[in-house]
Parts: structure tokens; C-alpha cells; sequence
């Protein structure tokens, strides 16, 4: 049946497994994506098109392929429904690996890019490929003026081929991460950079977590040669005007706080109560790469040891890394990496009681906001994020007046850095101060510090993110359909500003 919201992203909310006898279970997927998405779409409102990663998700898109309904999947935030695209491996290697992480992820995180070569743009065109049959599906899916939203870097130039396909729909693209700046962003050849900006602005309406991301995307445009009214926010094409604006996500507080006192959660803090044993706990908790920059933060806590050995029995940090894209070598030798600087710290003091750093490389949701209930010092040290939604989740269930620790550059410092110790991601003596500094900061400091990061992180939960990007959507110029009615409200975006 035709849907009249659609969202569309390489990742699904679940990740199908199949045993050897052929029984499909899943679980849920990770990222900050999964956690704004799934709770907006849970109870059965519209449906998500997703890549299939796994053989388990592969099973379920062919048994799909001959019905016209979605598979419906029970997740603790409630029923959502997904249909996932059967794609070719060989093409879907090339688009996520080569172009989506080694490429843009890379890119828009300022890591370093590989140079194109042959098999780089035979991986590019592999991207434009994969890209339209996202767009086909979402086509297939969409009823008359329905809402597509896009979602991320994978799928940047979908929009574009949507509009080839149902100029009838409206349609937002979502950046959830970062965007280059400029130097960064001219690393990329002309021609593909020519492509993804041509493919994003096919939509009605492009979305961005910061001003700083939406102005650097501006910055892009206008280095190209199009038309931008940096005072309304807008790119002018012939004939229509795109929307550049800003929808900076928040959590749900009260559903991760009753999620956080759930048996699940509960069972594993009285686990992390055994490891943490009484002592200060510094935590961490993220996926398992390169961005999140956990090296330095492990070497900077090492300092703190080394300045202050009597704290070495009495504080301990948790590294709750979970594996991601392990099959990129980057990513292993990052993940090789951290294991190797966790072993240098504690090699130091093996004369300790307990090792002063913990290393946890499960995904394991409930785990993590265990952890981040129980943080005395939540560190967030990543090179950029997109928004960083750790942040958020650790001030919505903390209970022990946490202090945050957050890079300057991660997107929720726009929002969180009055109330946080804010870092250079590439200072580890910077950190190794801020570190010093929560340890010792007065609890007076702490309660009114937490209550000021809660605030802020519920301030646009993910119900609300959706609301006010459908809204805006539905009220643009020249693009009225069946959807808009169904989602109006307040806007809660903006416009990046001069």
C-alpha cells in the first residue's frame, strides 16, 4: 500500500540474523540514526526503506519482494515498519564502503581522502547506482504528495533522481553528520563534488543538526557557482528555490529514563557495579571509530594517572567502544589502536588492585545506558560529530550529577557547551586538565550544570525533530500534497542566519 511518509537510509532499525536451520530473529541497530528514527516511526507510521546489509536481511527483502506490504518488526519503542532493498553486494560494497565512509564520511569528518583512481570512480558510478534504486523504491512507496525524507551522506544524491521519478512528492534530505568545510570539501574531484550537491538539491528542503554544518554546505554551493541568499537561507535554481535549514535533534528523556530502570538496564548496572567497585567511573560510550578520536581520551586519562597516582585505585575508566564497519581496514586499525592504548595504560600499573581502564567492545544498548546513568565524568573528545547524541542520552539518565566533557567541535556543543567542559579533540594536555577538573568540581557546580545539559538535550526530542521538519516541509512554497495535512504544527527549524 502507498505510504504518505516514507523514510528512506542505507541503515534499517534492525538487523536480521538467520541460524543454520534457516530462523530469522533481529536485533536492534545502532547509531545515533536508529535512536532519533525508530521511536518517531514506531507504532506503524509510514515506512522505512533500508538497505539490506545482512544474509538475515537479504532472506527477508526476497520473501518481501512478492507482497506489497512492509515487514513489521517489534522493537521496545513499539511496531515499525520496514522494507529492505535487496541490493548487489559487489554495488553495495563499492557505495558504502568506497564512496560513503572511505570518501564522504572521511571527508566531512576532515579525515584524510584517498585520491580517485580508476576503480574509484568505477566505485562512484556503483554510488549513483545504488542511489536510484533508492530513489525507485521510494517512488514504489510513496502515495500522491507523500513525504520522503532522505536520510544522510549515503544517499545524497537521491533526491535528485526522486524528483525525476515523482515531482509530485516533497521531499527533505537529512545530513546527520557534519559538513566539510570548505578547504575540506574541495579534496573531492570537481565532478563528483558537482554531483552530490546537484543530487541533494533535487530536494524541497535540506536539513542540517547546526548552523555551522548549514553554512558550510551554503559555502559549497556557492563555491560551485549556484545562487545563495545567505540572509533567508535558500538556493535559488531556475525556476524553484531549495530551503537550507536547522532541525538540531534532541532525545526523549522520559523514554530513556524509563528504558534506563528497566530489568535489562538494571541487570547491567548491577554487572558494571561489580567492575566499577566504588570508585569514580569516567566513562565513555560510542561506536568503534576513527572520529570519536578514544585514543587520545585514553592517553589523557593515562596522564592523569601519571600526575596523580593516588587516584589510580580510585577511579576507573569505562570504554564501552561497540564494533562498527570492521570490515573497512581503517576502522580495524583504529579499533587495534585503542585496544593497544588501553594496554599501555594499564601495563603501567600492574601493581594495581584492578586495571584503571575497562575496555567493552559489545554493542549492547542497554549496557551503554547503564553506564552513562552511572558516569561521574562522561567524555566526549571526538574529532567532529554530526550532533553526538551520547551527550544528550547521558544527561537525560544520569544519576550521579555527571560532568561532560565535549569537543568543540561535535555538534552539540552549539547547545551543551554552557554547561560542559569543552575541549580541543586534538589537546590531550587540555584534557588531561579537563579531566583534573571534573574530578574536583563542586557538586553545587555539578547538579546545576546537569540540569542545564537535561534541559537542553529535551528540548527537540526526536516526536518533535520529525514535527517540525514535516511542517516546514508541507508549508514551502509551491508544494502542497495529501501529507502536509497530516503533520501540521509549529515549526521548530530555522534558517542557518547570516
Amino acid at each position: 500500500m502507498p505510504h504518505a511518509l516514507v523514510i528512506a537510509s542505507n541503515r534499517g532499525p534492525v538487523d536480521f540474523r538467520a541460524d543454520p536451520n534457516g530462523i530469522i530473529s533481529y536485533h536492534r541497530g545502532e547509531g545515533g540514526l536508529i535512536a532519533v528514527l525508530t521511536p518517531v516511526l514506531a507504532g506503524g507510521e509510514g515506512v522505512w526503506i533500508a538497505g539490506a546489509r545482512t544474509d538475515g536481511d537479504r532472506i527477508v527483502a526476497r520473501r518481501a519482494a512478492s507482497t506489497a506490504e512492509p515487514t513489521a518488526v517489534d522493537l521496545p519503542d513499539g511496531v515499525v515498519a520496514v522494507r529492505y532493498l535487496d541490493l548487489d553486494p559487489r554495488a553495495y560494497a563499492a557505495y558504502y564502503g568506497t564512496i560513503g565512509t572511505e570518501t564522504l564520511w572521511f571527508l566531512h569528518h576532515h579525515l584524510p581522502v584517498a585520491g580517485p583512481d580508476p576503480a574509484w570512480e568505477a566505485a562512484w558510478r556503483d554510488y549513483e547506482r545504488v542511489n536510484d534504486e533508492f530513489a525507485a523504491a521510494c517512488a514504489r512507496a510513496a502515495a500522491p504528495g507523500a513525504a520522503v525524507l532522505l536520510q544522510d551522506y549515503h544517499l545524497a544524491l537521491a533526491p535528485s533522481q526522486l524528483r525525476q521519478r515523482r515531482p509530485d512528492v516533497r521531499t527533505a534530505h537529512f545530513t546527520m553528520c557534519p559538513w566539510a568545510d570548505l578547504a575540506h570539501f574541495q579534496r573531492l574531484p570537481e565532478q563528483a563534488a558537482r554531483s552530490l550537491i546537484h543530487g541533494m538539491l533535487g530536494a524541497d528542503l535540506l536539513a542540517f543538526l547546526t548552523p555551522r554544518w548549514a553554512r558550510a554546505f551554503l559555502d559549497s554551493c556557492a563555491d560551485l557557482g549556484y545562487a545563495i541568499d545567505p540572509a533567508r537561507s535558500e538556493v535559488h535554481l531556475p525556476g524553484r528555490t531549495v530551503s537550507v535549514r536547522v532541525y538540531p535533534v534532541g532525545v526523549d528523556v522520559s523514554r530513556l529514563r524509563e528504558r534506563t530502570a528497566g530489568s535489562p538496564a538494571r541487570a547491567e548496572a548491577a554487572r558494571l557495579d561489580e567492575i566499577v567497585a566504588g570508585r569514580t567511573l569516567v566513562a565513555r560510550v560510542e561506536r568503534m571509530e576513527p572520529a570519536k578520536n578514544a585514543v587520545r581520551g585514553i592517553e589523557a586519562f593515562g596522564e592523569l594517572l601519571r600526575a596523580r597516582p593516588e587516584l589510580v585505585d580510585r577511579v576507573v575508566h569505562y570504554v564501552l567502544a561497540y564494533e562498527s564497519r570492521s570490515s573497512l581496514p581503517a576502522y580495524r586499525e583504529y579499533a587495534a589502536d585503542v585496544a593497544a592504548a588501553v594496554t599501555a595504560v594499564n601495563g603501567r600499573y600492574l601493581t594495581a588492585a584492578r586495571p584503571p581502564v575497562v575496555l567493552d567492545a559489545r554493542n549492547n544498548l542497554d549496557r551503554g545506558l547503564a553506564v552513562l546513568a552511572r558516569a561521574d565524568v562522561l567524555v566526549v573528545n571526538s574529532w567532529r560529530d554530526g550532533m553526538n547524541l551520547v551527550a544528550k542520552e547521558g544527561a537525560a539518565v544520569n544519576t550521579r550529577d555527571g560532568v561532560l566533557i565535549l569537543s568543540r567541535d561535535a555538534g552539540a556543543a552549539d547547545e551543551l557547551s554552557p554547561y560542559a567542559l569543552t575541549v580541543d579533540p586534538g589537546d590531550v594536555g587540555q584534557l588531561t586538565r579537563a579531566l583534573a577538573t571534573a574530578l574536583n568540581l563542586p557538586s553545587s557546580r555539578r547538579r546545576e550544570w546537569l540540569h542545564g545539559l537535561r534541559e537542553a538535550s529535551g528540548a527537540m526530542p526526536p516526536r518533535g525533530w520529525l514535527d517540525a521538519v514535516l511542517a516546514d516541509l508541507a508549508a514551502l512554497p509551491g508544494r502542497s500534497g495529501t501529507g502536509g495535512a497530516d503533520y501540521a504544527g509549529a515549526s521548530a527549524g530555522s534558517p542557518y542566519g547570516p
